[in-house]
């Protein structure tokens, strides 16, 4: 977040009759910034009214932090189920299965890694060469996702768990809750 932000959500602006006042609703998706939002005000507020900058603007239909969250919980799980690889891998893997040609396989200096993983979303790697080099394995991940294209990802993540037998009772809870979220 920008310097002095204290937080950045998404509201849904719902108009009033002919004439009068709409209401604004936090986006569902931003419930724990919000938490936190409320939180931080009244730290810094110590019980005193705060002046706060509040800026409105259309949003992109950009995927939410609990979907991303969601998202990383289950290739955590997948990550263990296939056992000696990690969430990342298994987050390339199947984003090269969803969009295809986001991946990309570079031999750069393993000196150059630090400056790599600050460009890229995931860097992977997948070989140690001889010459201080190495081969990765790099994606620009899913944060250009609009909501749509990350449900679809989910769901994708959550089909192949079903394929790998993955089907304890966390798990399941949260397809359900998946399912509730997005269906409404």
């Amino acid at each position: 977040m920008a310097k002095g932000l204290i937080a950045h959500l998404a509201a849904w602006y719902k108009p009033g009759p002919a004439g009068g006042k709409g209401t604004f609703v936090t986006d569902g998706g931003y419930l724990l910034e919000e938490q936190r939002m409320y939180a931080e005000l009244e730290a810094k507020a110590r019980g005193q009214p705060l002046a706060v900058e509040i800026e409105i603007r259309p949003v992109r239909d950009r995927r939410t932090l609990d979907q991303n969250r969601l998202m990383w919980a289950l290739l955590t799980k997948m990550a263990r189920t296939y056992g000696q690889t990690t969430p990342e891998a298994c987050y390339l893997d199947m984003l090269a299965e969803y969009d295809g040609g986001e991946i990309s396989y570079w031999q750069v200096p393993v000196a150059a890694l630090a400056d790599l993983r600050r460009a890229f979303r995931v860097v992977q790697v997948m070989e140690l060469l001889d010459d201080e080099r190495c081969t990765v394995r790099i994606g620009l991940g899913s944060s250009h996702f609009d909501r749509y294209q990350m449900a679809e990802f989910i769901d994708r993540i959550f089909d192949r768990l079903a394929e790998m037998g993955v089907s304890d009772a966390e798990t399941t809870q949260q397809y359900r809750d998946w399912r509730l979220k997005r269906d409404g």
